[in-house]
């Protein structure tokens, strides 16, 4: 999950990044506005989506899970458990989440809580409002001062600016971006995202005033006039004094010639992006034969093998030993980095029921081939370590250990096993129908040829 909230923070930055470099000053304001909202879908989207590659056959690496009955060991001790730093984390975001939700709904009822007289102008619903305080415009209504209502009109060049804003439906994109703030308040690319569609809005309203042959000169001096006026409302179109320059260089800014090749530029980002962000899964050797060597595995009456194979196909063949009861190997004389002394095993349990992953062993498995690199492997011979699963009585993985000699080895198996593991929940072992933490016992080969 780390990983995709970093690719999605990331891709969303640079793709800001393109448009203050490359696009902001160009006159081309529609094109800027599906860029800006293209932006930021594809950002959210694009991590999530995957990607079926074929195996590339390289160095031949034979990574060997042995079939044996893994060790499952009750543990008793009644230490207080590690401080949970995850459930922190996860409460202090849904907290933010929360009051992010409720700002909203107050902006949005301070809105539509506004006292006056609803009329209804050129087939536009608009809010004669007492409060005085500039035009603005939200969602399908217009707001404006009683004042600006004189002798049954109100100045075209004000209702034109906020009709369009209602028109091209603005405020939606307004709303897409809250969305996005509440579900995602800690990418910061968001603010720089509703600073870049704010000004933007207010180029297309400007653009459709221009366009109808309205002196700009007069229609600068309305605009400054306004923003004296100025009263911050959230969610809201309305005129204000923070990107007036801006304004008003754009509207006397001409067409550059560069504009098609900018827009060529900005597009094409998004094809070389989707190569750099999407997941790549990589087939592996024994799927493309069409066939399986991930068996259902069971011993004894009741408990499941928790034998995985393998690591990423695209470096290695994958082979599963035979059923043999090899017993485990005994504890390092000298413990190294990632070992774990494995505990004596406890007498025989009534009634143990061993913990079961969420998705399946099935998916266990597949998911820890996929996970396991081997490219940072390399020599002759064989390598060997035992993996120990620590799972407590609540069914979520605490801690995961190897006792390999070697360190690369085992770091890279400890990394792909808590991949696989990270925020899963597994359905916890049970001892005499009471839950009970377990640790499991894994050992795994590697063969250089």
């Amino acid at each position: 999950m780390l990983t995709i909230i970093f690719k999605i923070i990331l891709c969303s930055s640079l793709l800001i990044g393109i448009y203050y470099l490359v696009l902001r000053k160009e006159k081309m304001f529609r094109f800027n506005r599906f860029y800006l909202l293209l932006a930021l879908v594809f950002s959210y989207v694009i991590p999530f989506v995957k990607i079926n590659l074929p195996a590339v056959s390289q160095q031949k690496k034979e990574l060997i899970f042995d079939e044996i009955q893994t060790q499952q060991l009750i543990q008793t001790t009644t230490q207080a458990t590690d401080f949970n730093w995850m459930n922190l984390i996860v409460s202090i975001y849904i907290l933010i989440s929360i009051g992010l939700i409720i700002r909203t709904v107050i902006s949005i009822r301070k809105i539509i809580s506004l006292k006056g007289q609803e009329i209804n102008y050129q087939n536009q619903k608009v809010k004669l409002v007492e409060k005085n305080l500039p035009p603005f415009s939200f969602w399908n209504k217009i707001y404006l001062n009683k004042s600006y209502f004189e002798k049954g009109q109100i100045d075209n060049r004000i209702f034109q600016h906020e009709k369009t804003h209602i028109v091209q439906k603005h405020s939606w994109d307004i709303l897409f971006l809250q969305l996005l703030k509440i579900i995602s308040w800690f990418n910061p690319t968001l603010y720089f995202y509703k600073k870049a569609m704010t000004d933007n809005h207010e180029f297309l309203a400007d653009e459709s005033i221009i366009q109808q042959k309205n002196n700009v000169k007069d229609y600068q001096t309305l605009i400054l006039s306004e923003i004296l006026q100025t009263q911050n409302l959230n969610l809201t179109h309305q005129f204000n004094y923070n990107n007036t320059k801006k304004r008003f260089i754009m509207m006397t800014t001409k067409k550059s010639k560069f504009e098609k090749a900018k827009k060529l530029f900005a597009v094409s980002t998004f094809a070389g992006l989707s190569i750099m962000f999407i997941q790549k899964v990589y087939a592996s050797e024994a799927k493309l034969e069409g066939k399986s060597n991930i068996p259902e595995i069971t011993t004894n009456n009741f408990v499941k093998l928790d034998t995985i194979p393998s690591k990423k196909a695209t470096q290695a063949n994958i082979k599963i030993k035979g059923k043999k009861n090899i017993p485990p190997p005994p504890p390092p004389t000298e413990m190294k980095e990632n070992e774990l002394p494995i505990p004596p095993p406890p007498p025989p349990a009534r009634n143990l029921a061993p913990a079961e992953f969420p998705e399946g062993l099935t998916a266990l498995r597949t998911n820890f081939m996929n996970a396991f690199d081997s490219s940072s492997l390399s020599g002759k011979g064989t390598l060997k370590s035992n993996l120990y699963i620590s799972i407590d009585e609540n069914g979520k993985t605490t801690n995961i250990k190897a006792d390999g000699p070697n360190s690369n080895f085992n770091n890279e198996a400890i990394k792909a096993l808590k991949a696989v593991t990270q925020d899963k929940v597994w359905k916890p072992a049970t001892e005499d129908g009471k839950s009970a933490a377990t640790v499991f016992q894994l050992p795994i080969t590697m063969k250089f040829e």
